[in-house]
């Protein structure tokens, strides 16, 4: 493009100090030129323009892919999870229904309290997204709808299902810090300890407050925006 310019510029040049054209000649040749110059830089521009937008979406084609596979991969982890937390409910519920003759019948047959143990951690993909968002690229993305349901997805749907599942947890380890202080005692003594037995009885209500932040909330909005993405990606 440069050398284009150079030569048409010459050209110009040439036009001017040509003593054999007139005035009106030297104009029109020069109006023509400095056209050619113009039309020339307006294309270079606008074919830059185009390849560097189709390159931009391209790259955004490979992150909306491969964000649909996350997508797909935190429903499962969300089943999982869901179902984890079901599970130990149900192993929760049955200590709290343990009566005193219960607890001394399973310890004097020398049997053990089940005591559920499921510590839940990080199961959303978010690799692919902070990358994308990271390197400033998430305004690539021409749809501001989809683009927003992006940023809702991660900004506030996954920090939800980490912090209800960080309260969880917090509470599974006050478990964890009684039995420790009671390890000298007997363990019917601390599975019929009101302070323990409501400190269970928070965990079942925690997880099934879990369970419907998984259900209602985090799920439908991942499933949502599968959906969004495959419609541009169909587009």
């Amino acid at each position: 493009m440069q050398e284009e310019i150079t030569k048409h510029s010459e050209k110009i040049y040439k036009t001017v100090k040509n003593s054999e054209h007139t005035l009106g000649e030297k104009v029109k040749e020069i109006i023509i030129e400095i056209f050619i110059i113009v039309f020339a830089v307006t294309l270079s521009i606008g074919l830059h323009s185009w390849s560097e937008h189709k390159h931009q979406q391209d790259e955004v084609a490979v992150f909306l892919g491969n964000l649909k596979n996350d997508l797909k991969s935190d429903i499962k982890n969300i089943d999982i999870e869901k179902e984890a937390y079901k599970k130990s409910n149900i192993g929760y519920e049955n200590i709290l229904a343990l009566t005193t003759l219960q607890l001394d019948s399973i310890y004097k047959s020398k049997d053990k309290v089940d005591f559920p143990i499921y510590s839940h951690g990080q199961m959303i993909s978010v690799g692919n997204y902070e990358g994308f968002k990271s390197s400033g690229k998430i305004g690539y993305i021409e749809d501001e709808k989809l683009k927003q349901k992006i940023l809702s997805y991660y900004q506030i749907y996954v920090p939800a299902i980490n912090e209800v599942d960080k309260m969880y947890n917090d509470f599974l380890f006050k478990c964890f810090d009684k039995m420790i202080e009671n390890a000298d005692k007997s363990e019917e003594k601390l599975y019929s300890d009101p302070k323990f037995k409501k400190t269970i009885e928070f965990l079942v209500k925690l997880g099934n407050n879990n369970i419907r932040v998984y259900d209602q909330n985090t799920k439908p909005e991942a499933i949502e925006l599968i959906k969004a993405i495959e419609k541009e990606l169909n587009k």
